[in-house]
């Protein structure tokens, strides 16, 4: 009897034992399979950081020591190690345009006023210029003093070439690179404002080209671009640095004229824009004379809105397209009439 119970005493104490180790065994395989999923995770969020051009930084403020991510090296244009982060070497990196906007932002947020956010752009050691989105926020003392600042910075330079396609294909013509008719109205709107700050007139010239659909009948498509496109730099190339020229039609062009304080100004611009038209035009071996007519509107004179500017200036080129070629007619100047060629 004692030997039975002396044997179920040991088989009970085995059993606990092995029970034990079953439950240490399990719970230690758990643990080491939550430091692999978290190691993994890591990882995962490295490579994330990595492909993603985000990186992560803390500056110490009373030190002043930076601490950089590798990846914010590589957003700075820098390799891990051969530089030493600080904010001297960040501030000198950020472009002279921006980093007067960075620097407020900055204090706003140390002071609590505010959160990081902000987008500027960088220069890298080769010269090439990046844009960079950042945000961050500053963890305070107990006697509310600024202590570190931290954040996340992202290169956002192929973003914001993406932007800049769409935008020139929404506002500049794809055949000559000109603004196009929903830039000029932009422009013109624009003008008239600065006409209005600085006391002086803005002219509007439509400009329709003469002998071109022959072109583009003998000669086809190919052709007629590549005169537009020729034709648009000359006429460009005419116009003062504060002055715009558009393209808005098949063949119609368009210039702003700022800055109008007497007919003279404008027509000084126009014969210029009139006189390209003097020469024939080298395409493909081939000399094509064309003319041009010119109509101006002048604000505000003529009008005081967009599209009566706009109706007038092109009235005055078709009378003075019907008066022949290569001439022009100022709206407002009847008493000089039509300009010739002379």
């Amino acid at each position: 009897m004692y030997t039975a119970l002396l044997w179920t005493t040991v088989g009970l104490a085995l059993g606990i034992a092995g029970t034990l180790v079953v439950l240490w065994l399990r719970r230690n395989t758990a643990k080491k399979r939550r430091q692999l999923i978290t190691s993994d995770d890591a990882e995962r969020s490295i490579r994330a950081n990595y492909f993603a051009h985000v990186g992560t930084w803390e500056w110490e403020i009373k030190p002043n020591k930076l601490y950089w991510s590798d990846e914010i090296y590589a957003i700075f244009g820098h390799k891990v190690g051969d530089v030493t982060p600080s904010y001297s070497l960040f501030a000198r990196a950020v472009h002279p345009d921006d980093i007067e906007r960075v620097q407020k932002q900055e204090k706003a947020c140390l002071a609590g006023d505010s959160r990081h956010e902000i987008e500027y752009r960088v220069i890298w050691p080769d010269g090439s210029v990046h844009w960079v989105m950042e945000s961050g926020d500053v963890l305070f003392d107990e006697q509310g003093q600024a202590e570190k600042f931290t954040g996340i910075a992202r290169d956002i330079t192929a973003s914001k070439e993406s932007t800049e396609r769409l935008k020139a294909l929404a506002h500049f013509d794809a055949l000559t690179g000109l603004p196009n008719r929903e830039l000029l109205r932009i422009r013109i709107v624009e003008a008239m404002e600065k006409s209005k700050l600085t006391n002086s007139k803005m002219a509007l010239v439509f400009m329709d080209l003469n002998k071109f659909k022959p072109i583009n009948d003998v000669y086809g498509h190919v052709v007629g671009d590549k005169v537009l496109h020729a034709i648009a730099q000359r006429l460009n190339s005419s116009i003062r640095g504060s002055d715009t020229i558009a393209r808005v039609g098949g063949d119609e062009f368009v210039a702003i004229l700022n800055s109008i304080n007497t007919t003279r100004d404008i027509t000084t611009v126009v014969e210029k824009l009139r006189n390209v038209f003097l020469q024939p035009l080298a395409i493909d071996g081939r000399r094509h004379q064309l003319a041009i007519s010119i109509g101006v509107s002048i604000y505000p004179d003529d009008a005081s809105d967009i599209e009566s500017l706009m109706h007038i200036a092109d009235m005055a080129m078709y009378q003075a397209k019907q008066s022949g070629e290569n001439q022009y007619l100022i709206a407002s100047d009847s008493g000089r009439g039509l300009g010739r060629m002379i």
